[in-house]
């Protein structure tokens, strides 16, 4: 009996520790009911990788309503005792991605994710491809 519990417990302690950042967080605006059919990319940054491989997934217009950012850091480093206790808990994250499309001022939808390792091409791809499923073919669920 008392292995039983030990076992359980072990079982609840690993099935409820998972890592930050595993799941992106998803915000979408209710108000959108219909497929948008067309994005602008606008990039603050100089073109690089990243908005490079973005352009491949997508054919990108200039004169649409909706615009879709990339933002993204990567080698982030805390020295904040503020984090002193997320980053001995765990793993403190060392870069994120973020995808926001946007009708003017208003946000339509946002994509976060926290990643441990630095921003690779399967990082965009994996979040346009939720953005896509999400927003440009709104799949019903």
């Amino acid at each position: 009996m008392k292995n039983i519990i030990i076992l359980v417990a072990i079982i609840v302690l690993l099935s409820s520790c998972q890592e930050r950042g595993e799941k992106p967080i998803i915000h979408k605006n209710t108000n959108v009911t219909t497929a948008i059919s067309c994005l602008k990319l606008a990039s603050f940054e100089e073109e690089n990788l990243l908005t490079s491989h973005l352009r491949k997934l997508y054919n990108f217009t200039s004169n649409c309503d909706y615009t879709l950012t990339l933002s993204y850091k990567k080698d982030i480093v805390c020295n904040s005792s503020y984090n002193a206790g997320v980053k001995s808990m765990g793993k403190f994250p060392t870069s994120f991605i973020k995808l926001d499309v946007r009708k003017g001022l208003d946000t339509i939808y946002s994509y976060y994710q926290d990643l441990y390792d630095n921003i690779e091409p399967d990082d965009i791809d994996r979040g346009f491809n939720k953005l896509k499923d999400d927003l440009l073919e709104m799949k019903l669920k």
